[in-house]
C-alpha cells in the first residue's frame, strides 16, 4: 500500500497554479511560466469607468440647480474656446447674481 510500484513526485516538480486573473505563459529559456496581464478583465474595467463618468455627469446636469437654458450657455462658453473677454464674462456672472439676489429679496418681503 504505501511502497507502490510508481516514483513519488516531490514538492518542487508539481506545478503550481497561476495567479488569479494572469494567464500562464511559458518563458522563451524553457523555465517555468511568467504572468502576464488578462486584458479581457483590464478592458471591462476600463468600460465600467467610462460609462460610470457618463451617467454620473448626466446626473450631474439633471440636477444641476439653474435652468436648461442658463446650464447650456454656462458649457457652451466654458468649452468653446472663446474665453478671450474675461471681464465680459464677469461682469455677465456678476449681473446674473445681482437678479438672482434681488429675486430673492423680492420673494422674502412677500
Amino acid at each position: 500500500m504505501f511502497n507502490s510500484p510508481t516514483a513519488s513526485r516531490t514538492a518542487s516538480s508539481i506545478p503550481k497554479a497561476p495567479l488569479p486573473g494572469s494567464i500562464p505563459q511559458p518563458k522563451p529559456n524553457g523555465l517555468p511560466y511568467e504572468t502576464v496581464p488578462d486584458w479581457n478583465n483590464i478592458g471591462l474595467f476600463t468600460a465600467g469607468i467610462a460609462v460610470g463618468a457618463i451617467l454620473g455627469a448626466t446626473v450631474a446636469l439633471l440636477w444641476a440647480p439653474a435652468s436648461g437654458d442658463l446650464t447650456r450657455h454656462r458649457i457652451a462658453r466654458r468649452f468653446g474656446g472663446d474665453d478671450d473677454d474675461v471681464w465680459h464674462d464677469l461682469a455677465e456672472e456678476l449681473e446674473l447674481a445681482a437678479a438672482e439676489r434681488e429675486d430673492e429679496s423680492l420673494t422674502a418681503e412677500s
